[in-house]
Parts: C-alpha cells; sequence; structure tokens
C-alpha cells in the first residue's frame, strides 16, 4: 500500500464577511408562517373565541398580542422580552402590516386579562385549526406517513 507524504497542514481559507445590506431580516424564516396563520384565518379565529375588545384609544387589541406570542414562541422565545426582540425585526413587523410594536409590559397587561374560559375556547380554537390543517393534507394527496413528515 503506497502512503503520501504530507507536505504540512491545510490552511483555513480566510473568509471576509461584511453586513452592509439595509432592510435585512433576521427572521425572515417566519414570514411562511405568518402567510400560513393568515390562510387558516388566525385572526379570525381568535377574535371569535376570545372576542375581548380594548378600549377604544387602544393601538393593540387581544388578537394582536396572541399573535405575537405565537410568532414568538415558535421563534423560540421564552419571555415577553424575547417576544418583543423577534417582532423587532422592521421587515416583519412590514409583513404583518404593523407599524410598531408593543413593548413587553403591555403584551403581558394584556395576556394577563386571558380568563380561563378562554383558555378553554382557544383550546377549541387549536383544535378547529389542526382539523383544517388535516383537512388540506388528506385533500392534496399526500400519504399519511409523508404528509406527517412535511408537516
Amino acid at each position: 500500500m503506497k502512503t503520501i507524504a504530507q507536505t504540512g497542514e491545510r490552511k483555513q481559507p480566510k473568509i471576509r464577511t461584511e453586513m452592509s445590506g439595509k432592510r435585512l431580516a433576521v427572521h425572515a424564516g417566519l414570514s411562511p408562517v405568518l402567510t400560513f396563520m393568515g390562510n387558516l384565518l388566525f385572526r379570525q379565529g381568535i377574535q371569535d373565541a376570545v372576542g375581548k375588545e380594548r378600549e377604544a384609544n387602544a393601538q393593540y387589541q387581544m388578537v394582536d398580542a396572541m399573535q405575537m406570542v405565537v410568532i414568538g414562541l415558535i421563534a423560540g422565545a421564552t419571555s415577553m422580552v424575547q417576544i418583543t426582540k423577534v417582532w423587532a425585526d422592521d421587515v416583519l413587523i412590514k409583513i404583518a402590516g404593523w407599524r410598531r410594536i408593543p413593548v413587553d409590559t403591555t403584551i403581558g397587561r394584556m395576556m394577563k386579562l386571558v380568563t380561563q374560559g378562554d383558555i378553554v375556547e382557544l383550546t377549541g380554537v387549536i383544535h378547529r385549526f389542526r382539523g383544517q390543517v388535516w383537512k388540506r393534507v388528506v385533500r392534496s394527496g399526500h400519504k399519511l406517513r409523508s404528509a406527517l413528515s412535511d408537516m
């Protein structure tokens, strides 16, 4: 067996990186999630279930806070502060159709308004959403196993 003599260690090439782009999105991967939620009529389902309206001068409604929390959780947030960090992305704000986002304490105050009855209603909404997703999978003609892996 032949052996090949090594002529030294391989050197890692130097790669220069720079951030010069504008309007770059850290959380661009959440764009399809927002589209999917729109297709499921997420906001309408939540509004129908909870139905709590804030005062007329409130900039954000309960459905806004719930959408922010769900998207934040999908992005890996574990606190209200982290949820607002996820939503601090200008591109994500624009995709969602907002001008700006509330501070973490505002979202927290809004979540404190959710009652046990609201949670029961929201559980029903989750089951309806799940049913819609499965119905679409069945209509698409995918086999159950491949549909599960796709989901």
